[in-house]
């Protein structure tokens, strides 16, 4: 790898103080009107748990967020599956403002446990200077929105974080898969991932997937039932332009940029096939880090559902590459981690950050290609997939 000049070196670092900053005014913006956030969805929905109001009725959760949160013309309604609600119970014996900000300091804090992960694998920009990896993190503008909107993507990353370190050294991923079921409340994020395990037989890692995700789909059932949730989920398929909903244009992924230049659903769903058969290939026989690695970038793309800080859970694909240590890895990473912050300008034109994952997806598919797999943690003979 090649050496950095004082010259690159001084850019590198202005750019990178530039893009930390340029979201700073609308960061004090939300934090200032925090009722606006979406962690009012959560907040709510732990407290009609914990005061035994039903979830999924549109009309109680306006009236509740109205009464115990700021008043807005729509509510912002809580759609993911019952057992996550669970989570933000204990948040509801806070006023809103105060459980907002524990909230905040648990994101922070789940940041820093998602960096003490991948640490191993970011510690190759400390070539520019020792605290790269961070700075790099900091001007990632999904993190920032995730922490900022009181949402809850840093959990997922934080749950594809271990599984990734778990991967680096263990030959037993059940744990692993265990832990990517307990992600399964983004659903639309979790199954193209688990769909890239099961078509490359990774067995122990969908068994370990099932269980968790079918033991959080039962306890759903006992808090919530089931007919609510599928009632209200079909409703709002039925209503896409419901301005809680976020137009599509706004989403940067794969729907968001077909969508935009007039493509249709059945575009939309022949491109995800083709992602993620490009994915499956790709992957075939290659270490379980870089597979993850592999099926996050697919899974970004064709998540139905997604906005900016869904983009957080790319930091494992960017992860794996800066740990290639090559030059055109990092190249490409520094384009991925610092080129969103560039569409707050155009926030109509979001899909377009879809490109650029898109591009990050390519590249990780060529490299997959040439890299050298570590003997640690090749599918030899010990470690034929059939058998993990």
């Amino acid at each position: 790898m090649a050496t950095m000049n004082g010259a690159t070196r001084a850019v590198t670092l202005g750019l990178i103080a530039i893009l930390i900053g340029l979201p700073i005014t609308g960061w004090a913006f939300l934090l200032t009107h925090n009722t606006l956030t979406d962690f009012r969805a959560y907040y709510i929905a732990g407290y009609m748990l914990r005061t035994s109001q039903p979830l999924y009725d549109s009309a109680l959760e306006m009236e509740v967020q109205n009464r115990n949160v700021s008043a807005e013309a729509v509510a912002v309604p809580f759609l993911h599956p019952a057992y996550e609600a669970l989570v933000f119970v204990p948040l509801s014996f806070f006023n809103y403002v105060k459980a907002y900000w524990v909230w905040f300091a648990v994101n922070l804090t789940i940041l820093a446990c998602v960096y003490r992960l991948l640490r191993p694998e970011l510690m190759s920009l400390s070539f520019v200077i020792p605290w790269m990896a961070p700075a790099a993190l900091a001007a990632f503008l999904p993190l920032g929105a995730a922490i900022v909107q009181g949402q809850d993507t840093l959990v997922v990353l934080l749950l594809l974080a271990l599984a990734f370190a778990w991967f680096r050294s263990s030959t037993h991923p059940l744990l692993a898969g265990m832990l990517l079921g307990l992600a399964v409340f983004r659903f639309q994020i979790m199954i193209p991932i688990i769909l890239c395990f099961l078509l490359w037989r990774r067995w122990k890692i969908v068994l370990g997937f099932s269980v968790t995700a079918l033991g959080a789909a039962l306890l759903s059932l006992e808090v919530a039932g089931f007919r609510p949730y599928v009632n209200v989920i079909f409703s709002l398929s039925l209503k896409p332009e419901l301005a809680y909903l976020g137009p599509v244009y706004r989403m940067p992924n794969l729907r968001g940029l077909i969508h935009s230049v007039g493509g249709s659903e059945s575009i939309i769903l022949l491109a995800s096939l083709a992602i993620l058969a490009v994915a499956v290939i790709a992957g075939r026989g290659r270490a379980l880090q870089q597979q993850l690695g592999c099926a996050v970038a697919a899974a970004a793309l064709v998540g139905y559902h997604a906005f900016v800080y869904d983009l957080s859970i790319l930091l494992i694909p960017l992860a794996l590459l800066i740990s290639n240590k090559q030059n055109s890895s990092l190249v490409m990473s520094g384009i991925c981690l610092l080129t969103p912050t560039v569409f707050m300008f155009a926030p109509d034109h979001l899909y377009l950050a879809a490109v650029v994952v898109l591009a990050l997806f390519t590249f990780l598919v060529v490299t997959l290609r040439h890299w050298r797999t570590h003997s640690a943690f090749a599918c030899g003979p010990d470690l034929d997939p059939t058998h993990i």
